[in-house]
């Protein structure tokens, strides 16, 4: 009796922790990775000229809006626009929406221009991370320096996943990864990048960045990017 006493007891325990596991395993599936994209510029502020008619600011927001539209469908995914129209944000708004969303990852979409009509290609920016670290430690948890090596190491890891997409979008059109420090994300240890999606200055570029089925296909890497991220 004693002996079917304790093996009804071993099945219990094996039961409750099947369960437990079950249930555990189903909250981490059923967490989203939160990318907030920023189009860049809007409203009065146009950013730079490509024609008479479209701005960097029309570009950026197209990109954004086909990439929401790309990851629609994902359940482990859920894309935040800082803008989904043509109106004016500044750096203020910008950051605001950051610390209201609290995004896993920020990514700002851009065009280029300088540097003569030969420059062309993409470029991908990171951060260091380094400010906003200090020495107040509350738990091994929010150890500043762990939350800065993660920072760091999230931000390039989304970048070679998007440059190695991007790449095969424009062969040897790569113009490198480039840490630098990123103005609406300092002090706030989110991982992020801003994405110089080609250079207005550029024909070749240009015409490229105009097209609907380019704007569509960089949308796409992007999005193939975000999930391979995420997974």
């Amino acid at each position: 009796m004693f002996e079917k006493k304790k093996m009804i007891m071993v099945m219990g325990m094996i039961v409750l922790a099947w369960m437990f596991c079950g249930l555990t395993a189903g909250a981490a599936a059923g967490k989203k990775l939160v990318v907030l994209i920023d189009p860049a510029h809007g409203g009065k502020d146009a950013g730079v000229k490509l024609n008479d008619d479209v701005s960097e600011k029309n570009i950026t927001l197209a990109v954004a809006l086909l990439l929401k539209k790309e990851l629609g469908q994902e359940t482990n995914v859920e894309i935040i626009l800082s803008r989904d129209a043509d109106k004016s944000l500044d750096g203020e708004d910008r950051k605001q929406i950051i610390e209201k969303s609290k995004p896993d990852f920020f990514i700002s979409l851009h065009v280029n221009s300088g540097f003569g009509k030969n420059a062309s290609g993409f470029e991908i920016y990171y951060p260091d991370c380094s400010a906003g670290v200090t020495d107040d430690k509350k738990t091994a948890k929010d150890d500043p320096q762990k939350m800065k090596n993660k920072c760091q190491n999230d931000s390039l890891k989304m970048a070679k996943i998007i440059e190695s997409n991007l790449n095969s979008l424009f062969p040897r059109k790569g113009r490198g990864l480039r840490k630098a420090d990123l103005p609406l994300t300092e002090g706030m240890m989110i991982p992020s990048l801003s994405v110089e999606m080609g250079f207005a200055s550029n024909p070749e570029d240009k015409k490229k960045l105009l097209s609907e089925n380019t704007q569509t296909a960089i949308a796409g890497a992007m999005a193939r990017s975000i999930k391979t991220f995420g997974r």
